[in-house]
């Protein structure tokens, strides 16, 4: 039988019933191959019933939510590798005992929306909600508009004039997100706990904005007048782009993803330009860009309205439900030393999430906005 690692779409026909009795094998021969190799321990007849329980478990903690056609088929996906890419670690850590689906009770906490504090040039605040629609405020020649839960810059009539640049500024908190659209068309994503200042509208030979947190951009491309962002000493030059750069103050590196199109990215002295699929990403205090592969659909999820992991430990994911759910996370005791892979829309609540952690015998306690995460 083939030796390879199994395939996602053979994944994916498992959980959806659609798989075939040979795929079927494939599927199960692949889980005692990793539990034997990973254990040197071969499951008993009792274990693998509980292997086969636990998935369609998986598939169970789902089926009570609709969810569009797509979304279904890649939660489920998405479950069943985040079960099956540590199934090794829990026959290996419970190889004694038989495996029992954890039934821990959480207080559920509804996910982020759109939301966002609108700074203006004279320090006045103004918050954005995805139900208010009208004008927001004048701002020199610019009227700030929201519609459809997007924030707009057009032109009006009016000759305001100013003695220099006006600039707002749009930050998020934890449980926020909001898009807005800049006067020359760029499209903004912002992410939780993220902030834009960018000029109302460009003049000059450069249009230059600058952000903290994550955020995604769908530039409106100029040649003549290029589009950059800074960020935490950082430059991001946009060639004709739509690119994604996460750089919030608790992730290990400021990560710059493009998803189409070209960026420069200038790190003080080096500089190195990005093709479409990979990324460039530095690490904290170290001036060296690296370049490698990146997983496109990971990267941008957030903005696709999903939380999505791909073979990331899970500190990195307490972060990201850290800033969506507005919790605060600690841990109690040694934490497995996972890596998972697996996903849920942004829109379900945390307790969703949680279940199907909680399948790899992680346990939560949630009192209040606070997570207890112990093995």
């Amino acid at each position: 039988m083939d030796e390879k690692p199994i395939s996602r779409e053979l994944i994916r026909h498992y959980l959806s019933g659609t798989a075939t009795e040979e795929e079927k094998a494939v599927v199960e021969s692949w889980h005692l191959r990793d539990v034997t190799a990973r254990t040197s321990h071969t499951p008993d007849a009792d274990e693998i019933s509980a292997v086969h329980i636990h998935m369609r478990e998986v598939i169970q903690l789902h089926a009570g939510t609709p969810q569009r056609i797509r979304s279904w088929q890649r939660i489920a996906a998405a479950a069943c590798f985040l079960f099956i890419s540590s199934i090794g670690g829990y026959f290996f850590v419970h190889q004694q005992q038989k495996p029992q689906l954890v039934k821990n009770q959480v207080h559920d906490i509804l996910p982020g929306t759109d939301k966002a504090t609108l700074t203006l040039a004279n320090g006045k605040r103004v918050l954005l909600t995805k139900a208010f629609s009208g004008t927001v405020a004048q701002q020199g020649s610019m009227q700030v508009k929201l519609h459809s839960g997007l924030i707009s810059y057009l032109a009006t009539n009016d000759n305001a004039t100013s003695t220099g640049p006006i600039y707002n500024t749009l930050t998020t908190a934890r449980k926020e997100q909001f898009p807005l659209v800049l006067s020359d068309g760029t499209k903004v994503w912002l992410n939780s706990v993220s902030s834009i200042t960018y000029p109302v509208i460009f003049t000059g030979k450069e249009r230059v904005v600058k952000i903290t947190g994550e955020a995604y951009f769908e530039v409106a491309h100029n040649k003549d007048h290029p589009f950059k962002v800074t960020v935490d000493g950082q430059t991001v030059e946009d060639i004709g782009t739509a690119f994604n750069i996460n750089a919030y103050n608790d992730e290990p590196v400021i990560r710059t993803t493009l998803v189409t199109g070209s960026v420069k990215v200038t790190e003080h002295e080096q500089s190195v330009l990005l093709n479409p699929g990979y990324a460039a990403s530095t690490r904290r205090n170290s001036h060296v860009i690296n370049v490698s592969a990146a997983d496109i659909e990971e990267a941008i999820a957030w903005k696709n309205g999903e939380t999505l992991f791909n073979d990331e430990d899970l500190p990195t994911i307490m972060r990201q439900v850290s800033r969506w759910y507005d919790v605060d996370v600690t841990y109690e005791g040694q934490l497995p030393p996972w890596h998972f892979a697996g996903g849920i829309s942004r829109k379900s609540k945390l307790s969703s999430l949680l279940k199907i952690l909680e399948l790899n015998n992680i346990h939560f306690t949630v009192t209040g906005n606070k997570i207890t995460v112990h093995p």
